[in-house]
């Protein structure tokens, strides 16, 4: 997995609370020192999926930022060298997410399909219906 090799190094868990102040400003001078660690650390930072999902949902929901410019903040810190995320998963749930009239953890979920080749979902919501190569089904 992407993590493991990592994981040998000494690492950093990032939780999403600092990644929003950074992402948000809203705390100016949080956000210089998310920031600054951000580019100056020679240890591996991770962001695991979970605060991912944490991180779209509270600026969708509290800061009220449009779903475009979520992404865009999102694809701009997984350039960060030290931060270590789940790229591909991630990118393509972002894609997704950006090109979809779905919530992310929809766009997560078939993207984790694909990356895994699951080609079934159960689930009730109607809306996986529109991806090719992933069948949903009720229970």
């Amino acid at each position: 997995m992407w993590l493991a090799s990592i994981l040998k190094n000494m690492a950093k868990l990032l939780d999403a609370n600092t990644v929003i102040r950074y992402l948000t400003n809203d705390d100016p001078i949080k956000s210089k020192k998310v920031e600054s660690f951000l580019r100056v650390n020679n240890e591996p930072l991770i962001i695991n999926d979970v605060s991912i999902a944490e991180i779209v949902w509270v600026l969708l929901s509290h800061y009220k930022v449009p779903k475009k410019e979520i992404v865009e903040k999102l694809q701009y810190l997984f350039n960060f060298e030290a931060l270590k995320v789940n790229k591909n998963l991630l990118n393509r749930a972002l894609d997704i997410y950006a090109k979809a009239n779905i919530d992310y953890i929809d766009a997560y979920l078939i993207a984790f399909a694909e990356e895994n080749k699951i080609p079934q979902v159960v689930s009730y919501d109607r809306d996986l219906d529109d991806f090719k190569g992933i069948k949903r089904q009720e229970p």
